[in-house]
């Protein structure tokens, strides 16, 4: 289960690197505070290659890597806490406390920037992905409708959006059986 964690987490990171990625020179200052190579190291350290992380499946349990991904929380805490206008710093710490088990905080987080940033759509995107993958009806719907009002702030985003929608229908679906 950590393991398929640590996937999602890359995917995650994979669709936050998409969407800073495609901001234009000329954004807002709220989206100008992108987290470099060099903060994303400083608090996690180097990033290992996706074949690292299958030959770490394959030969070590995954508990070490909690155990390190935990002992990182607290610095990435401290970079939040020194640096609260670096929204992409708090999406990794509420990516990162779901990861850890830590999800009701994770989501507190997002539904705080979500309220604070009602037009940024990485926000909503990140809070949509992480409440897609609750059991409670009330929750799917509501990733539903952040993944639609994520698509008419940025719509470039709209074919991963519908894709997610789709396994939220079909999630919805299954629970109404």
């Amino acid at each position: 289960m950590i393991i398929v964690g640590g996937i999602a987490l890359v995917g995650l990171a994979f669709v936050s690197g998409y969407l800073i990625g495609s901001k234009s020179q000329k954004a807002s200052i709220e989206t100008n505070n992108a987290l470099s190579a060099k903060d994303v190291e400083h608090a996690f350290g180097s990033i290992q290659p996706v074949e690292h992380i299958s030959s770490m499946q394959e030969n070590e349990s995954a508990e070490p890597a909690v155990k390190s991904l935990s002992s990182l929380l607290a610095g990435l805490e401290q970079k939040v806490a020194a640096h609260p206008e670096n929204i992409d710093q708090q999406l990794l710490l509420a990516q990162t406390y779901n990861e850890l088990g830590s999800r009701d905080k994770g989501i507190q987080l997002l539904q705080s920037l979500n309220k604070k940033l009602p037009s940024n759509a990485e926000v909503k995107i990140t809070l949509a992905t992480v409440l897609m993958k609750g059991s409670e009806a009330q929750e799917l719907k509501e990733a539903m409708q952040l993944f639609d009002e994520a698509i008419k702030i940025k719509p470039d985003v709209a074919s991963m959006a519908r894709m997610y929608q789709g396994e939220i229908k079909s999630k919805l679906k299954s629970m109404s059986k």
